[in-house]
């Protein structure tokens, strides 16, 4: 904590899916990854040191070096972190069940974390908080990258405005 009481933002690497593109880049986060991510107060995410790839054919990006990227939060299918985050920096609920989670662009497939009653029917639907969090993730995506892209991580967080269907795998 700082002098004025606001805690310190700490970079931690991570990838972000949005509609055709792939960002590897620093997230300046402060405390809980899940409570950060969903602050309805902050709608950009901030995005440091990013690469940027075009996956889609026809996209004229092959890639871009950006110092400083800013990205609706909203327009993220899914932010993949690197290495696995403790519990308590995670906020990843108790209850985890092996999910696929289809958004328009990328199957997102691993265990989805929920809250002791959920529903696996309506919990994304329900769900409060604006990331969900999953850990062990496989990435596939709907469509022919044209370059490499991410596969798999050990923790990623899905907007769940951007989920299409889920089913039990």
């Amino acid at each position: 904590m700082s002098f004025f009481g606001a805690a310190a933002a700490k970079d931690v690497p991570a990838t972000v899916l949005v509609e055709g593109f792939q960002i590897q880049a620093m997230i300046p986060t402060v405390g809980l990854i899940q409570m950060f991510l969903s602050d309805e107060q902050k709608p950009i995410l901030t995005l440091k040191d990013a690469t940027v790839y075009g996956l889609e054919a026809g996209n004229p990006v092959g890639s871009m070096r950006i110092a400083e990227l800013l990205v609706r939060k909203d327009q993220c299918h899914a932010v993949i972190f690197h290495e696995m985050l403790s519990r308590e920096d995670s906020a990843l609920l108790p209850r985890a069940e092996p999910l696929a989670v289809y958004t328009s662009h990328y199957v997102v497939q691993g265990e989805y974390h929920m809250g002791s009653d959920a529903y696996i029917t309506d919990f994304m639907l329900m769900a409060t908080s604006m990331f969900i969090g999953a850990a062990n993730v496989t990435i596939f995506p709907l469509f022919q990258p044209r370059t490499a892209m991410i596969q798999q991580a050990p923790l990623a967080y899905v907007h769940r405005s951007t989920v299409r269907m889920h089913h039990k795998i």
